[in-house]
């Protein structure tokens, strides 16, 4: 069963939306830093979170990009790029990029997995994933992977 999460990617700055694009599109990561306190969330990217789940990336409550799951989790402490920071990654696949503008109304926290059907920002990322899922039918494109 797909399991709706929100995600909130940068190191410690939240003008990091350029670069988050080019990280989701060319390196086709999502993930996680290395902070105190970062323990619940580094449990449930690694334990929780699924292959074929969805993710809703964004940057404080404005939806970035919709991206699938496509592996596990894993550990990378060697990086010296502009990605050194995430050290905890998924492989995922880019499903849409936002051009509607619309926004979560739970800005706040970095993994949070969508629990209540009836949640407002469950809502909006299932109704995304369904229009995109329309998409990917016609275009004859797997759904899962």
């Amino acid at each position: 069963m797909t399991q709706y999460w929100h995600m909130q990617m940068h190191p410690d700055d939240q003008s990091f939306s350029e670069v988050l694009h080019s990280i989701l599109e060319n390196k086709k990561i999502i993930g996680l830093g290395k902070w105190a306190g970062g323990q619940v969330e580094k449990e449930d990217f690694f334990n929780r979170m699924k292959v074929n789940d969805i993710v809703a990336i964004k940057n404080g409550g404005k939806l970035i990009a919709l991206v699938q799951v496509i592996g596990g989790a894993y550990e990378v402490n060697d990086d010296e790029s502009e990605t050194d920071w995430i050290v905890f990654r998924r492989p995922i696949r880019v499903l849409d990029w936002d051009s509607w503008g619309k926004t979560l109304p739970q800005p706040r926290k970095t993994l949070v997995i969508c629990s209540s059907e009836n949640a407002e920002t469950t809502k909006i990322i299932k109704e995304w994933h369904e229009k995109v899922n329309e998409v990917l039918t016609k275009r004859g494109l797997s759904l899962t992977v």
